[in-house]
């Protein structure tokens, strides 16, 4: 059977993860809300939200893809995750909830190596064997459209994946 790239089903089994975190101390879900692509107004959300954008890829041949006529692919997509929650009207309670992001998203990240199937939860995303933080994480109050002062925090999840393809 070959498999395919699946870097759509990444980036929703992402969402599907990030949606499903609970604060620990409060036992209800870390973020109030969470999307595949930028969020750009994110006024309606008095706690944290966050969204999960494609940042960067390497893909290449890792070699013979055994028994079919063709390649191995090794694919390395990177997804950027950005919290983020109100900052102006009280920046220490922001930075609270910011920290408590931190503390549990992290120790997630690493603790998985395989990402949910966004159609069945209970099943792994099929040729994915890696999910680490890959780059620095960098936060900071931005100004937004609507005139109010969010807190983002970006950090960003490194998958491999490996798949066969056919050679043409």
């Amino acid at each position: 059977m070959a498999l395919d790239s699946m870097r759509l089903a990444i980036g929703q089994g992402i969402v599907s993860m990030l949606q499903g975190i609970q604060n620990p101390s409060t036992s209800q879900p870390l973020y109030q809300y969470v999307k595949l692509g930028s969020v750009f107004d994110p006024s309606p959300y008095s706690g944290l939200w966050a969204d999960v954008t494609f940042f960067q890829a390497r893909s290449g041949p890792a070699g013979s893809g055994g028994s079919m006529i063709g390649w191995r692919v090794q694919d390395e997509p990177t997804f950027m995750i950005t919290t983020g929650v109100q900052y102006d009207t009280d920046s220490t309670a922001a930075m609270e909830s910011i920290l408590t992001a931190m503390d549990v998203l992290m120790p997630m990240l690493h603790s998985h190596y395989q990402i949910p199937s966004p159609d069945n939860p209970a099943q792994p995303i099929a040729s994915v064997y890696s999910l680490l933080e890959d780059q620095v994480d960098k936060g900071r109050p931005v100004r937004y459209p609507n005139g109010k002062v969010y807190y983002l925090w970006f950090t960003y999840a490194s998958v491999k994946q490996q798949y066969n393809v056919q050679l043409q």
